[in-house]
This record gives structure tokens, C-alpha cells and sequence, in this order.
């Protein structure tokens, strides 16, 4: 019988041991296209770029993944009518004249309240401004890698 107390008092410490899920690490995915989680982070990063530069783009995405809360968007911005995005008249318009402007967007994304946050975005970046996002946000190194 004091065998069978035992293991009832230690079972019942294990249950109660706290437990940190925060630290296990969500597994990276692909949203697929279509998709409404995709649809959201898209429509999110388009208006983000709407907002600083005054433009409406389409996006076709070279990489866009998800870990935890965290999103990570690489894609080429096209207009609307699927020629490449006008620079002139936005606050870009002197670096884009300047060939120091491209056509790709890179965005990092958080999911707050349900709804997907821009944290940091590089439109037309000509280098990999993207590179210290994950240090400076803490979000996961594994969304950053292009293939």
C-alpha cells in the first residue's frame, strides 16, 4: 500500500510541473495559395506599401512563410496592370530615377489579435535589408532562408 501512495504522490508531482510551450518551436509552413491566411498576410504587406508610397501592387511571391506569429514575405511588386511598379511621384521616385530602387518587396509579419501586423518591410530594397530582422524582432532565422 506505501509503494502505491508513493507512485500516486509522484505521478501527481509530474502532472503539476509547470510546463513552458512558449519555447517549443512551431514548425515552418507554406501557406497555400488561395488561401485565406495567405490572402491576409498579402493584403496586410499591400497595404503597408499603399500607405508609404502611395502605390497598389500585385505581388509574385518568391517565398512566403509562416512560423509561429511570424511571417516572412519575398516577392517582385508589379502594377496593377502587370508592368513593373512607377516610382515617380513617391518618395522614391529620386533613388528609383538613380537605378537604386528594385522591384522586389521583402516584409516581416506578426500575427496580433488575429490580424497580421507589418513589423519591417523593404520595398524596393537592392540588398538584403531583410538580413537583421530576425535578431532585431526575434523572430525565427528558418522564415529568412531563399532557396
Amino acid at each position: 500500500m506505501r509503494t502505491l501512495s508513493f507512485l500516486m504522490l509522484l505521478l501527481m508531482g509530474f502532472a503539476c510541473m509547470p510546463t513552458n510551450h512558449a519555447q517549443t518551436p512551431s514548425a515552418l509552413h507554406i501557406p497555400n495559395p488561395g488561401s485565406p491566411e495567405r490572402a491576409a498576410i498579402l493584403d496586410s504587406a499591400r497595404a503597408s506599401i499603399d500607405e508609404e508610397i502611395g502605390r497598389t501592387v500585385q505581388f509574385v511571391v518568391e517565398r512566403l512563410a509562416i512560423q509561429g506569429e511570424w511571417a516572412f514575405l519575398y516577392a517582385h511588386m508589379q502594377a496593377s496592370d502587370g508592368g513593373p511598379v512607377d516610382y515617380a511621384r513617391t518618395s522614391m521616385a529620386e533613388a528609383a530615377e538613380a537605378g537604386f530602387v528594385s522591384q522586389v518587396y521583402a516584409g516581416l509579419l506578426e500575427k496580433e489579435d488575429g490580424e497580421w501586423v507589418v513589423r519591417a518591410q523593404a520595398i524596393g530594397p537592392t540588398d538584403m535589408a531583410w538580413q537583421p530582422w530576425a535578431a532585431d524582432y526575434g523572430a525565427p532565422e528558418a522564415l529568412f532562408k531563399l532557396d
